[in-house]
Order: structure tokens, then sequence, then C-alpha cells
């Protein structure tokens, strides 16, 4: 069962986060491995085993990267992490905001930068969904590795 069918979405990039959090919270108090102490070993085992999988279902859906690469996993196209992007004007791009994250000492730079870079994160999603609804994968694998970056880079960047 994948991350989708368990929390009961049909697999979509863009999904609902209140009711994510609602059948998350839902399940995993319906499948809390305390309810099943007093069960058999494979019971409790069993009852482990199911809110793992939701904690792992839940933890995919709520990443918008995540969700993106099951997207692709279900669609039978392994991603790999590590793979080098083969977008050259992208990549002068991250040089360009890794030195503007180094030169960004006050927080009015660095909320300029957050700013730019969750518009960069904006125009990648919206380019990810239009290749996942045409069908055009390799324009949606490079969508995905841009969105990595931004959301690492987002991570790292001071509030």
């Amino acid at each position: 069962m994948n991350a989708f069918e368990l929390l009961g979405f049909e697999p979509a990039l863009d999904i609902d986060e209140a009711l994510l959090a609602e059948r998350f919270s839902r399940l995993r108090a319906q499948f809390h491995p305390d309810r099943f102490s007093l069960g058999s070993a494979l019971e409790r085992r069993l009852a482990v085993r199911r809110a793992a999988d939701i904690n792992d279902a839940h933890a995919t859906l709520a990443d918008p990267v995540a969700r993106a690469r099951h997207l692709f996993e279900l669609r039978g196209v392994a991603l790999d992490e590590a793979e080098t992007m083969q977008d050259p004007a992208f990549l002068m791009r991250q040089m360009e905001l890794r030195e503007a994250l180094d030169e960004a000492h006050d927080p009015g730079a660095r909320d300029r930068l957050r700013g730019e870079v969750e518009g960069l994160w904006g125009e990648a999603w919206s380019a990810l969904r239009r290749a996942l609804e045409s069908g055009d994968l390799a324009t949606a694998r490079l969508m995905i590795q841009r969105l990595q970056f931004l959301k690492r880079f987002l991570q790292q960047l001071p509030r």
C-alpha cells in the first residue's frame, strides 16, 4: 500500500494539508501500539509495523518534494537524490544564491533572499505540476531536482 492509499488520498501533487493532518491523527490513534499492549506478540508487532507505516506515509505526504518523488515512484520511475543536475543555468543560479546567502548579514537581506527563493520555489512547483499533467517526466525530474535544492536552501537560510 502506498502513502496516498494508506492515508486515503488519490495520488496527486497537491493535497489538502488540514485533511492530511486529520487523517494522520485519526490513524495514529487507531493503530497506536499501546492499544495492542494486551494482544498477542504477533498483534503487537503488527501494530508497531502499522504505526511505522502510518508515520512514514505522513512524512512522505507532508513534504512536497517527498510527495513528488513518491508520485514518480508510483509511475515506476526511480529518482536518485545524488543524481547531478544537468541544468547549467540553474547550477549558476545556485552559485549566485549561495553567494547572496554569504552576503546576507542583516535580517532584511535574508528576508529579501527568502522571498526570492520562495518565488523560485513557486515557479518550479508550477512547472512540475504542468510537466506531470502533460506526462513530461524529463522536465518533472528536473523540477524535482530544483525543488530539492530550494528546499535545502530555505532550511539553511537563517530567519
